[in-house]
């Protein structure tokens, strides 16, 4: 698989070295191969012979993601380090909104705000949350970017935050987003094991039984119908259809089964996709070791 992947890969270089900037290449790189050596030094070509500020401004946002990933995977006590690639980022995100504003931009601005803040501690993540969010409103209600990303970030930032008064963090409108990012995952980008984690994890700390959650999802129900923003919809996204609703990874509703028991399947769920892929990236390999041993834990 890695002789075919790294084939394909050729193919597509060769074909990119006369040609324009080609963002599929650049997701190729990015999502499939995560090269992101690769991906920063085809983007970075592609930046000095960009012709139009469209074409360089979707080459920034991608500078802008690579920068944050790159951030990401050095060690957590480099907090020097993580600063400087999450700077980057923000500085690559702000350039390309300043060329077209755009809804990826957005996102990854508000990602490398939040990657920051999370490193520099809770105040400095405090301090800022209120600009990651709307940043993240601004790409979803202004642009219609109704993106697995942007839902995620929103998840994992209303989550994560305290309540009023101190901040606006709500547990439900959480799992609500975090919902919504499960269901909007996009088609050869990875497995998302992440999501799969992240909202067990979020159901099993909620740990409502089957009752109240068919109570409380049939009120979700009306609140989705009568918001018409979509950020302000989603909020209530584990109402969309009711109790009865049936996920795409279990055989019975929602009012079936408790936050917890969900939980549990969200992560058998997720070690079945995970075995579905021949030659899983290392990231793959290790999140789902973490889903395993959660899952032993939890069962």
């Amino acid at each position: 698989m890695k002789k075919l992947l790294a084939l394909i890969s050729a193919a597509l270089l060769a074909s990119t070295l006369s040609a324009a900037f080609n963002p599929e290449y650049s997701d190729y790189l990015f999502y499939t191969l995560e090269d992101f050596d690769a991906d920063e030094e085809y983007l970075s070509d592609a930046e000095e012979s960009a012709s139009t500020d469209e074409e360089k401004s979707a080459i920034l946002w991608r500078l802008s993601r690579n920068s944050l990933s790159q951030g990401d995977l050095l060690d957590e006590d480099d907090k020097d380090g993580r600063f400087a690639m999450y700077e980057e980022s923000q500085a690559y995100a702000e350039e390309s909104i300043s060329l077209m504003p755009n809804a990826d931009a957005y996102h990854w601005l508000s990602s490398a705000i939040g990657r920051w803040g999370q490193t520099k501690g809770v105040l400095e993540s405090l301090s800022r949350a209120g600009e990651m969010r709307d940043y993240e409103l601004k790409a979803i209600d202004e642009y219609g970017y109704d993106h697995t990303d942007a839902w995620y970030v929103l998840g994992i930032l209303y989550n994560q935050l305290p309540g009023w008064p101190i901040s606006f963090g709500n547990k439900n409108y959480a799992i609500s987003y975090m919902r919504r990012s499960l269901e909007t995952q996009i088609a050869g980008r990875g497995l998302f094991l992440t999501l799969y984690q992240e909202l067990s994890n979020q159901l099993y700390d909620r740990n409502w039984d089957a009752k109240k959650r068919t109570s409380e999802i049939n009120k979700m129900q009306k609140d989705y119908e009568k918001n018409d923003v979509l950020s302000e919809k989603m909020k209530y996204y584990e109402g969309a259809e009711g109790a009865s609703k049936v996920p795409f990874y279990s055989t019975v509703a929602l009012s079936q089964m408790s936050d917890r028991q969900e939980a549990a399947m969200l992560l058998m769920y997720a070690d079945a996709v995970f075995k579905t892929k021949a030659d899983p990236l290392p990231s793959e390999v290790a999140k789902h070791s973490e889903i395993l041993a959660r899952l032993e834990e939890i069962t």
